[in-house]
């Protein structure tokens, strides 16, 4: 019976397309942030041997640690924002993240390196239960599976040119000029948010 009750796809469509225009100020946000981190992907083992000097097992180690500082800032992190509002945790988030990843391409030694790691994972933990919450915001009530079907597609592109562009600039420049480029699109990405009006976060 619901499904006879559903209106036709062309009118489901046509309100999609309707309700995604108001998600026109997250677009920098969903593509940017994917495209920043998929840059670093092909270039993190080569970065961590020849820069940092680290082994398998360090290199292994770093990455634990990172995600588990992420992994244990999430549902803090998720209640304060709830509690105090999603603005100053994005921004917060990502202008830290920025700072984290130029820091990274100074650092000489392994425990300054695990002391970085712990911050990207903790900015890590203080944006997404934010951004998760704003995108929730902005999906169709009666098209959930679509609407965050579209927000993955927009993401996923910046997850599919992100190796590809941190690769040829790796290549190109040195293989620190792209921690350089995914810092600028996180800074851009917390100072634009900044800009924003309150309302977007309500």
């Amino acid at each position: 019976a619901a499904a006879a009750q559903a209106p036709p796809f062309g009118e489901q469509l046509a309100a999609l397309v309707q309700h995604m225009k108001a998600v026109k100020p997250l677009l920098p946000g969903m593509i940017l942030q994917t495209l920043g981190a998929a840059m670093l992907l092909p270039i993190l083992p080569t970065f961590a041997e020849e820069r940092l000097m680290l082994t398998t097992s360090q290199y292994s180690f770093l990455l634990i640690t990172g995600g588990g500082f992420a992994v244990l800032a999430l549902v803090p992190m998720g209640r304060l924002s709830d509690r105090l509002g999603k603005k100053w945790f994005l921004i917060g988030g990502f202008l830290t993240f920025a700072f984290a990843l130029y820091m990274i391409t100074t650092i000489e030694s392994l425990w300054t390196c695990l002391f970085w790691a712990m911050v990207l994972g903790v900015s890590y933990g203080a944006v997404l239960p934010a951004w998760n919450a704003l995108l929730a915001q902005f999906v169709p009530p009666g098209q959930k599976g679509v609407g965050w079907g579209v927000f993955s597609t927009v993401e996923g592109l910046g997850i599919m040119l992100g190796p590809v562009i941190g690769g040829i600039v790796a290549d190109s420049f040195g293989l620190t000029v792209p921690f350089y480029v995914c810092a600028a699109l996180f800074l851009f990405i917390g100072l634009f948010y900044l800009w924003f009006p309150k309302r977007l976060f309500r």
